[in-house]
């Protein structure tokens, strides 16, 4: 997969329309729990807790930077921030398509969006429809997780889960553009056997779950299907648009094994050693966040989200014309 530079930004200002989990989050998980609103989270960058889970910024930043906006305000801060007019972000970490680790889903925040249009806090014709109006979403991997946990570990029963994942994902994309959003973006399921979680001792770090990346990789086939069809059926036009999130990753993985002239040579093992319940404690951080790719079990540091966007670019480049 090619880096790119960024290239001409899509004109007007846009509005970006935010829906999934822990990797576009940017702070709807709930302040007063463990997480990404406590140490060490925000390391990096800002220098302290900001409702990401990782040590700076995460793929919503990108994305809105790439578009010449700030990151939409989080759904959870909406009435104490001025700044709603270049979008909302309703993601929350742990949430899936379905209600995964969160009582939330892409349903409901899909739901949330609509209640905003009925409450006119967005015009649909002026917001949406007559100005660029564009969605993000990423939701899946606490699907898989969770059903993991609920089969014990067994496969049975993964293929009709996972056709039955997809439809309800593509049905969820087709009603955010019904409701007025012009462009919809849906990421691939990341390297999900790469992710820390799946490569930790015995493993030590070395070797990506092969299992894991194989089912993300039927998802993400199916995933291309579904968005194929819902471009044939709204007349061959280009309004959704899969972001391949999974081969940015591995490519992105590839460079830092290859040239990570740090302490971290391996991409694999993430800067936080030590979890309570799957969420970093401040104890674990690794001296030098900055140098690793993944920041905790199971998301990308600053520096791998930088190196992850740098190979989305160029599909940006070309299909987020809005």
């Amino acid at each position: 997969m090619a880096k790119c530079e960024a290239q001409n930004r899509p004109k007007g200002s846009p509005k970006l329309f935010v829906f999934g989990d822990s990797y576009l989050d940017t702070g709807n998980w709930p302040q007063n729990v463990r997480g990404p609103w406590k140490e060490p989270f925000g390391i990096t960058f800002p220098g302290k807790p900001n409702g990401r889970a990782s040590d700076g910024r995460v793929l919503t930043d990108h994305i809105a930077s790439f578009l010449g906006i700030e990151s939409p305000t989080p759904y959870q801060l909406r009435n104490t921030s001025k700044n709603t007019q270049q979008g909302l972000n309703f993601a929350l970490g742990g949430s899936g398509v379905f209600p995964a680790w969160q009582n939330d889903s892409l349903t409901v925040q899909t739901d949330q969006f609509e209640q905003l249009l009925k409450e006119n806090v967005y015009s649909r014709q002026f917001d949406l429809e007559y100005s660029s109006s564009v969605a993000l979403v990423s939701s899946g991997p606490n699907d898989y997780s969770f059903y993991s946990a609920a089969k014990k570990g067994s496969k049975d029963g993964l293929p009709a889960f996972t056709e039955g994942l997809v439809n309800q994902l593509a049905a969820d994309l087709q009603r955010i553009n019904r409701l007025g959003v012009k462009k919809v973006v849906v990421a691939t399921l990341p390297v999900i056997g790469c992710l820390p979680l799946h490569t930790i001792p015995p493993n030590s770090y070395q070797n990506c779950d092969e299992e894991s990346n194989k089912n993300a990789r039927i998802h993400n086939q199916l995933l291309l299907k579904a968005v194929e069809k819902l471009n044939t059926d709204d007349g061959n036009r280009s309004t959704f648009v899969v972001l391949d999130l999974y081969n940015a990753m591995v490519s992105a993985i590839d460079q830092f094994r290859k040239g990570a002239a740090t302490e971290y040579k391996n991409p694999l093992q993430p800067c936080c050693s030590k979890n309570v319940e799957f969420i970093c404690s401040a104890e674990g951080i690794c001296p030098n966040p900055k140098s690793s790719f993944f920041f905790d079990l199971a998301h990308p540091s600053d520096n791998g989200w930088n190196a992850i966007f740098s190979f989305l670019q160029c599909s940006l480049n070309k299909d987020l014309r809005v």
